[in-house]
């Protein structure tokens, strides 16, 4: 089971209260916006199987707790049980975007993690606009995962499937949300649970 988590800004009692009950979790992710330096050391620190990518208003000194804890995924690729596992960071979206095409080639990957939405899936910002990023929607449409988990529009919380891949936005974590996925070994099925602290 996969534990998502986006959008912290900083609450630190809401996800020290989450990771105490993550004992039952087979990997941890968290899409961005830390917002502080001690959340991302609390995330780091607390959780185990754990992956993460940087956030449009996370700063060097949280991707470098990330990093230097072997966590940071930005313009990466890494495998956890066979599941290929691939990042896009928002604190350098486009560089973090062109060292990921460089580096996968013809590669598959199972899930990607990214703090921003492809443009036209559960980016509807409050005045009804998509807020999504095109290059990522071509970028994701090409690489068909089987689960893309973002976060970024707080107000698109939500599951979609398209063309084969599942879309997850949990929702803030600084507002209690975060979601919880069940795939099976090959990756062919995934359910999305919403949940709510």
């Amino acid at each position: 089971m996969i534990l998502h988590v986006s959008d912290i800004h900083c609450a630190n009692d809401k996800l020290e209260k989450l990771l105490n009950r993550a004992g039952d979790y087979d990997l941890i992710v968290a899409t961005g916006d830390f917002q502080c330096v001690d959340t991302a050391t609390l995330f780091v620190k607390k959780a185990v199987n754990k992956l993460a990518v940087t956030g449009n208003i996370d700063d060097p000194a949280i991707a470098r707790v990330l990093r230097d804890n072997e966590v940071l995924l930005d313009g990466r690729i890494t495998e956890v049980q066979g599941t290929i596992i691939a990042g896009i960071g928002g604190l350098d979206f486009h560089s973090s975007l062109d060292s990921l095409k460089q580096k996968l080639g013809n590669s598959r990957v199972d899930i990607l993690l990214s703090h921003h939405p492809p443009k036209g899936i559960l980016d509807r910002v409050f005045f009804g606009l998509h807020a999504g990023v095109r290059e990522l929607r071509d970028f994701v449409t090409m690489l068909r995962p089987r689960l893309h988990l973002f976060g970024h529009i707080h107000e698109s919380r939500g599951v979609e499937e398209k063309n084969g891949s599942l879309f997850v936005n949990p929702g803030p974590l600084k507002r209690g949300y975060y979601a919880l996925i069940e795939c099976n070994n090959n990756m062919d099925y995934c359910s999305v649970s919403l949940e709510k602290l």
